[in-house]
Protein backbone atom coordinates (compact mmCIF):
# COMPACT_ATOMS: atom_id res chain seq x y z
CA UNK A 1 0.00 0.00 0.00
CA UNK A 2 1.32 3.42 -0.97
CA UNK A 3 1.47 6.13 1.70
CA UNK A 4 1.65 9.81 0.83
CA UNK A 5 2.16 13.13 2.56
CA UNK A 6 -0.64 15.65 2.83
CA UNK A 7 -1.02 19.26 3.91
CA UNK A 8 -4.37 19.59 5.69
CA UNK A 9 -5.79 23.01 6.58
CA UNK A 10 -8.63 23.23 9.08
CA UNK A 11 -10.51 26.50 9.57
CA UNK A 12 -12.01 27.20 12.98
CA UNK A 13 -13.54 30.30 14.49
CA UNK A 14 -12.31 31.77 17.74
CA UNK A 15 -14.62 32.80 20.57
CA UNK A 16 -14.78 36.32 19.07
CA UNK A 17 -15.74 34.90 15.63
CA UNK A 18 -12.34 35.43 14.00
CA UNK A 19 -11.34 32.76 11.45
CA UNK A 20 -8.31 30.72 12.44
CA UNK A 21 -6.56 28.31 10.04
CA UNK A 22 -4.41 25.52 11.46
CA UNK A 23 -2.28 23.47 9.05
CA UNK A 24 -0.94 19.96 9.58
CA UNK A 25 1.47 17.83 7.57
CA UNK A 26 0.15 14.28 7.71
CA UNK A 27 2.36 11.38 6.67
CA UNK A 28 1.75 7.65 6.51
CA UNK A 29 -1.85 7.62 5.27
CA UNK A 30 -3.06 6.63 1.82
CA UNK A 31 -5.96 9.00 1.11
CA UNK A 32 -7.52 12.37 1.89
CA UNK A 33 -10.15 10.96 4.25
CA UNK A 34 -7.50 9.48 6.53
CA UNK A 35 -5.37 12.62 6.26
CA UNK A 36 -8.26 14.81 7.44
CA UNK A 37 -9.06 12.40 10.25
CA UNK A 38 -5.44 12.48 11.49
CA UNK A 39 -5.35 16.29 11.29
CA UNK A 40 -8.53 16.57 13.37
CA UNK A 41 -7.05 14.16 15.94
CA UNK A 42 -3.98 16.39 16.17
CA UNK A 43 -6.18 19.48 16.43
CA UNK A 44 -7.78 17.96 19.52
CA UNK A 45 -4.49 17.69 21.43
CA UNK A 46 -3.92 19.97 24.41
CA UNK A 47 -1.73 22.71 22.88
CA UNK A 48 -3.87 22.89 19.74
CA UNK A 49 -7.06 23.24 21.76
CA UNK A 50 -5.50 26.12 23.67
CA UNK A 51 -5.01 27.93 20.33
CA UNK A 52 -8.78 27.70 19.82
CA UNK A 53 -9.68 28.67 23.38
CA UNK A 54 -10.21 25.07 24.53
CA UNK A 55 -12.96 24.32 22.02
CA UNK A 56 -13.35 20.81 20.56
CA UNK A 57 -12.08 20.59 16.96
CA UNK A 58 -14.98 21.07 14.57
CA UNK A 59 -13.61 22.60 11.40
CA UNK A 60 -15.78 25.01 9.42
CA UNK A 61 -13.74 24.42 6.27
CA UNK A 62 -11.16 21.85 5.20
CA UNK A 63 -8.43 22.22 2.60
CA UNK A 64 -6.31 19.21 1.56
CA UNK A 65 -3.26 19.23 -0.69
CA UNK A 66 -1.03 16.31 -1.55
CA UNK A 67 2.68 16.98 -1.07
CA UNK A 68 4.58 15.71 -4.09
CA UNK A 69 8.31 15.38 -4.63
CA UNK A 70 9.74 15.13 -8.13
CA UNK A 71 12.75 13.13 -9.31
CA UNK A 72 15.21 15.91 -8.45
CA UNK A 73 13.79 16.57 -4.99
CA UNK A 74 11.57 19.62 -5.58
CA UNK A 75 8.33 19.74 -3.61
CA UNK A 76 4.95 20.86 -4.94
CA UNK A 77 1.37 20.82 -3.71
CA UNK A 78 -1.66 19.47 -5.53
CA UNK A 79 -5.11 20.52 -4.28
CA UNK A 80 -7.29 17.51 -3.48
CA UNK A 81 -10.33 18.79 -1.59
Amino acid sequence: MDHDKWLVGLQFHTANCQPLWLYYVVDGVCDTTHAVSMAIQRANTGPERVARGGVQAEADQVEVQQILRDAIGRFSLTRCL
